[in-house]
């Protein structure tokens, strides 16, 4: 797959510049616009009374969390493109995260130049692998249950490990080699290879241990389709990561009419039998189930996504979150949400108080898009 994508990349990249000097000499600069969105939400959320106390009475509050919280998220992207005369396109993308944490690291969410043109779509740098860019999962409507949009409201216990989502691409946004073909018959096919997922410059040291940062090898194929009313999207991926992990993944949606139906389910595989039945094992399987419905500016929907994580022999963490949501489209990039999520989260080796969460949040949003 490598030596596929090394080639790819440099045919696409020697087609874009095979074009005339004149041709060149009269090529204006690409001229950077402004986009990106705000989103602000306020929530309540509520926590196990256990968890926050530790099983102790009296002083024992060190979990306990204010029932309301404000959260914002907002980022801006700096675009531009030029079209070349061999046909093929040129975009930038630099995406600025405008709300980041303290101390969370770097600014900049996702870098990226992109080639487009009759050959597909060439991704070169800070990037989604293409199995994120490809996949298909339950339809949500507000504060997606699979990830960790609750989790400001919800606390997550320190022992529950693995997580619900089944997204397989575990390269994030680290520098990567992406290529998408054309789509043709509703077919398109995405691979992508990612040297490091620390994102350093520096070759990455591998070894097949838990914590390697080294490689991950991606592909997808993804199937979309649209004959009048009725839309079907599925996929099918793979990843391969030099830690000695395999990972497989599918989804399905199906909409008609004003309803929406889908769901997908992921399948990770720890191949190192040194971690085998201990806490270090990165084994997971995860899956997600939803239903919504459109009716004019409005949409309802209903969701579930479920995972869970071996940790020893016979033992399992799991998490669990199911949501209620309805979204409202106020005015031109202006949407309003209003969401419910219920989590449940088990700590499969040693349980009990502080180890185990169940709780609950009404989360209400405002997104502009610009």
């Amino acid at each position: 797959m490598k030596k596929f994508l090394f080639s790819t990349t440099a045919l696409a990249v020697a087609g874009a510049l095979t074009f005339g000097s004149d041709a060149n000499a009269a090529a204006k600069p690409i001229k950077i616009g402004v986009g990106g969105f705000m989103t602000t939400e306020w929530g309540w959320g509520d926590n196990s009374g256990d968890f926050e106390t530790g099983g102790v009475t009296g002083t024992g509050t060190s979990n306990k969390r204010a029932s309301l919280n404000n959260v914002q998220d907002s980022e801006i992207y700096f675009t531009g493109s030029s079209k070349l005369d061999s046909g093929v396109t040129v975009s930038i993308t630099v995406q600025l995260e405008a709300d980041q944490a303290v101390g969370a690291g770097t600014q900049i969410d996702e870098s990226y130049m992109k080639l487009t043109g009759s050959f597909g779509d060439l991704r070169l740098g800070s990037t989604t692998g293409t199995n994120s860019v490809l996949k298909h999962t339950a339809p949500y409507v507000g504060v997606a249950p699979d990830g960790g949009g609750s989790d400001a409201y919800i606390s997550v216990p320190a022992a529950v490990t693995g997580g619900n989502s089944t997204n397989v691409a575990s390269s994030g946004d680290a520098n990567k080699i992406a290529y998408i073909t054309p789509r043709a018959g509703g077919l398109a096919l995405g691979i992508s290879y990612t040297p490091s997922v620390t994102n350093a410059n520096t070759s990455p040291v591998t070894g097949g241990n838990a914590a390697d940062g080294g490689e991950v090898l991606e592909a997808a194929i993804s199937f979309e389709t649209t004959m009048g009313t009725t839309s079907v999207q599925a996929d099918v991926a793979a990843e391969n990561r030099s830690n000695n992990t395999k990972a497989y993944r599918a989804g399905l949606k199906v909409g008609a009419g004003g309803f929406t139906v889908g769901g997908s389910v992921l399948k990770r595989n720890d191949e190192d039998d040194g971690r085998d039945d201990t806490s270090a094992a990165l084994d997971l399987h995860t899956y997600d189930l939803g239903v919504s419905y459109a009716m004019g500016a409005y949409t309802f929907g209903i969701a579930k996504a479920y995972g869970e994580r071996r940790t020893g022999a016979g033992i399992q963490d799991k998490e669990s979150k199911w949501s209620a949501g309805m979204s409202y489209a106020i005015d031109t990039g202006v949407t309003g949400t209003l969401t419910y999520i219920k989590a449940d989260y088990d700590d499969g080796d040693t349980g009990g108080a502080g180890n185990d969460n169940t709780g609950h949040a009404l989360i209400g949003q405002i997104k502009v898009a610009f």
